[in-house]
């Protein structure tokens, strides 16, 4: 005896046989579209972080210009320059490492490591170290600015 679903060669499809079938493409297109929703909320945490770090970046060659440029605009003599903006103990600097505490993370007074730096030379070459640890890096970052203050 033949099957009433086997006529001629060819399997009738009935609704009895496909039953299920919506329920699982739909429970396929819900995990597809959870995947990619969780994808993009992953790549929005990293576009955060860069920003972040970018930011960083950008205060910190702000600040660094911007001691520059306060010594640019003083005595250019080579005692004023480091009395004044010589690290840790110049007038000016002091001031201008408090903006940098509150600009960047990780910078902490009394913690001589985290802490800017800021050389002048014989010649009025200034070298500006400036580090800052953004939150949960392991590792700190830096910006190293040298200019040549003419007197």
């Amino acid at each position: 005896m033949k099957s009433e679903h086997y006529k001629s060669g060819k399997i009738n499809s009935s609704p009895g046989l496909q039953q299920g079938s919506v329920i699982l493409e739909s429970l396929i297109a819900i995990l597809i579209f959870s995947i990619g929703i969780l994808a993009i909320v992953g790549l929005q945490g990293v576009s955060i972080k860069n920003i972040a770090s970018a930011k960083y970046r950008t205060d910190a060659s702000l600040l660094a210009n911007q001691i520059v440029g306060q010594m640019w605009a003083t005595d250019k003599s080579t005692a004023a320059l480091q009395n004044n903006f010589n690290s840790p103990d110049g007038g000016n600097y002091k001031t201008w490492a408090s903006s940098v505490q509150s600009a960047l993370p990780g910078v902490v007074s009394g913690v001589p490591d985290t802490l800017p730096l800021v050389v002048i030379d014989g010649n009025n070459q200034a070298t500006i170290t400036i580090k800052w640890q953004s939150p949960g890096e392991a590792a700190p970052h830096q910006h190293v600015t040298v200019a040549r203050i003419n007197g």
